[in-house]
């Protein structure tokens, strides 16, 4: 996976934002951005210590998913018992939907990293540490507001005294304040240029607002579908339904779980994960797969509550028998998603043969020649960033607006780009109009390559 398909759109623009940081505009006074700017920083600084690549800017999100097994394990394991971390530590480290996202460039697995190390850090009444964590969640990603509630709620379970509830808030929001002001300072030294990637944000994908009635089913339709891939099993769903009734109705209750701070858990993290679900069901968030990431380690600490219950018996062979079945039920999901046959994560296909029809573009055109696109403006920014032929990029909205263009360049060699699932349509009368026609010179995987010439007669 980590070069087998090309980026997903966003990847190549949070990858040519890192470069940009790097390179040119490390206040984005020019290219402004509309996430926060922790995971671009951190991906400018892999590029800079392994190179400017797809697979080094996956790498990144591999390490960080990989950090993020542990954690899970250790929340679960806190809470219940040992066998409770094993097994949301399998369930996270095989869960198709993350292991979709971990050969990535997207900020969701660095949000998903910060919001876990927070529920942690509240778990284990360290509320510096969780503020701390809190504030790199947000200022990974705007969604990390979300994790605000859960962690607070898990840190107030274990202060029931309001004069430590309140030691305890202070101490949260002196973490919070030193990750959030020093970006927010670095942000304000932008604002008299460039806007906050907050109010970008809101400009580029609306204020929020809540939904129609009518619009709620479906909604809840296509979440339904999504959340499908956090076993990508229908027989695992079926299991994980017995034995939630089995640990629920059936198994007595043990020590296990007799606190009420670790009894309290399962009740926030459902309930957050019902509240997480609820808001994008009936606001206009966007529903987009990667927008449920964070559910993957809720899922995965409850799936560990489960197991904690039925593996409550005395007989270690009992507990190896369930453990290695649901490693068996898990593996294929999670071998699936390695493989990226599912439809979740990064690109599947759709870009392949880009980076080929770039090199072809290298060896057959030359220097400053003009290269038109309807629909990869971030993909050149990213592979040709440094590119030393200086190509002039040119995004066109309709054949009017192509034709016009290159009869305004008649000295420039000019080519046009075209995807199998973005093809030329009905250019040929706009061109002609112009003396112009469209010489196919290549193809490569999805993507075709033409030449705009002077029309023959």
């Amino acid at each position: 996976m980590l070069d087998r398909f090309r980026f997903h759109q966003d990847e190549a623009l949070y990858s040519y934002w890192a470069l940009n940081f790097l390179h040119d505009d490390p206040q984005f006074l020019r290219q402004w951005i509309d996430k926060p700017p922790l995971f671009i920083w951190l991906l400018a600084y892999s590029f800079k210590a392994l190179g400017a690549s797809e697979a080094s800017a996956r790498l990144l999100n591999i390490g960080i998913s990989i950090l993020t097994i542990p954690v899970v394990a250790a929340i679960a394991k806190r809470a219940w018992t040992p066998a409770a971390g094993v097994v949301a530590a399998a369930v996270f480290a095989l869960n198709p939907f993350a292991i979709s996202y971990s050969p990535t460039a997207f900020t969701d697995p660095l949000l998903v990293l910060a919001g876990v190390c927070s529920l942690f850090a509240a778990q284990s009444s360290r509320p510096f540490l969780a503020g701390l964590c809190l504030g790199a969640a947000i200022m990974t990603k705007q969604q990390g507001v979300f994790f605000v509630p859960l962690t607070l709620s898990v840190l107030i379970a274990g202060y029931p005294r309001a004069r430590a509830m309140a030691a305890a808030g202070l101490r949260v929001a002196g973490g919070l304040a030193l990750t959030v002001l020093p970006v927010l300072y670095w942000d304000s030294l932008r604002w008299a240029v460039a806007p906050s990637p907050w109010d970008l944000g809101v400009r580029n994908y609306g204020a929020l607002e809540l939904l129609s009635v009518g619009a709620w089913p479906d909604r809840v339709v296509r979440i339904a579908d999504l959340l499908w891939y956090l076993t990508a099993s229908n027989f695992v769903w079926i299991v994980l339904t017995a034995a939630t009734v089995l640990a629920v109705v059936f198994v007595p209750r043990t020590g296990f779980a007799q606190s009420k701070r670790n009894s309290v858990l399962v009740a926030l993290l459902c309930g957050w994960a019902g509240l997480y679900l609820g808001i994008h069901a009936v606001l206009s968030l966007p529903v987009w797969d990667r927008y449920f990431l964070p559910l993957a380690p809720a899922f995965a600490i409850l799936c560990g509550w489960l197991g904690a219950r039925i593996l409550a018996s005395d007989s270690s062979l009992w507990r190896q028998i369930v453990v290695g079945l649901w490693l068996v039920l898990l593996l294929p999901g999670g071998v699936q998603a390695a493989r990226g046959e599912f439809p979740i994560g990064s690109d599947h296909g759709a870009y392949d043969g880009l980076r080929e029809a770039s090199a072809w573009l290298d060896s057959h055109s030359p220097a400053g020649a003009v290269l038109y696109h309807q629909s990869l403006s971030w993909h050149f920014q990213f592979y040709m960033y440094e590119n030393p032929r200086d190509y002039t990029l040119r995004w066109f909205a309709s054949p009017v607006a192509l034709a016009d263009d290159a009869a305004k360049r008649p000295r420039s060699a000019r080519f046009v780009i075209a995807p199998a699932w973005q093809p030329l349509r009905n250019f040929h009368p706009q061109l002609a109009a112009r003396e112009l026609e469209l010489v196919q010179r290549a193809k490569e995987g999805n993507f075709t390559i033409y030449e705009l010439m002077p029309r023959r007669r």
